[in-house]
């Protein structure tokens, strides 16, 4: 099998423009700076949406380079190109997909040969459901944790070299699932999101952030977030981009 290469390539997917009014409250969100963290959204297996707001943001505040290893399709092309406010931002995700367990395992286990290949210095390295595709009927019980183990072992050794930081999810339960807890108990530093009437709040073990007031039941939608990263931008001095065809990312495979 060839290894998936990191690259992008055009969208037709266009965003609808999120203005931010420059006179309200500015939204706050969590960095993800410096350290390696699983997300866990309460009542939610797969925060996606979450999961991308926090990912343009970083790009968005830190004008880092991301790399994406992704399962279940948590790096959608036409939801990150309409979540992002920026053209500049999606061109600094790459992202590689991976189907089954063993073409993640191998994403992973040549990421250091895969960025080398970019030339990128990544601050961050993303890697959705980590253990979704090992929990599967496509390798055995007695393999799919040993390859689990060398994918995240790899993940964060890379890293390291790169003074990256990790930010992972997992969509099985820690208590129940061998395989999610091999992925808590390698990365156990959790950030975790809750929807509270007053908006979504972050939590993590030295900081609690409520990103914004809201009231309007709309925190999961992707109008909500749109509207967050665009007051983000504003707040980082990034122009909020009107709704075009937009540079999307993407890898191998279908949307």
């Amino acid at each position: 099998m060839q290894p998936h290469q990191f690259h992008q390539r055009r969208t037709d997917a266009a965003t609808d423009t999120a203005r931010a009014d420059p006179n309200e409250s500015p939204p706050e969100l969590p960095s993800l700076d410096g350290v390696s963290q699983r997300l866990v959204v309460e009542d939610e297996r797969r925060p996606t949406r979450i999961l991308q707001a926090l990912v343009l943001d970083h790009a968005l505040t830190t004008s880092g380079e991301v790399v994406w290893v992704d399962a279940a399709n948590h790096a959608n092309a036409a939801s990150l190109t309409r979540l992002s406010p920026s053209r500049r931002i999606l061109r600094r995700i790459h992202v590689a997909r991976a189907f089954t367990p063993y073409q993640h395992f191998e994403l992973a286990t040549t990421l250091r040969e895969n960025i080398a290949s970019l030339g990128i210095e990544p601050s961050l390295i993303v890697c959705p459901v980590l253990d979704a595709l090992y929990d599967t009927d496509e390798v055995s019980d007695k393999v799919g944790p040993t390859l689990l183990a060398r994918s995240v072992a790899t993940v964060k050794q890379v890293a390291r070299e790169y003074d990256a930081s990790v930010l992972v999810t997992h969509l099985g339960d820690p208590q129940s699932s061998e395989y999610a807890d091999l992925v808590a108990s390698a990365i156990p530093t959790t950030l975790h999101c809750e929807q509270t009437r007053f908006g979504p709040r972050f939590t993590g073990e030295e900081f609690e952030t409520l990103v914004y007031p809201d009231a309007t039941g709309m925190q999961t939608t992707l109008a909500f977030w749109r509207q967050v990263l665009a007051h983000r931008a504003t707040m980082a001095g990034v122009a909020v981009e009107p709704a075009t065809p937009m540079q999307g990312v993407m890898a191998n495979g279908p949307q």
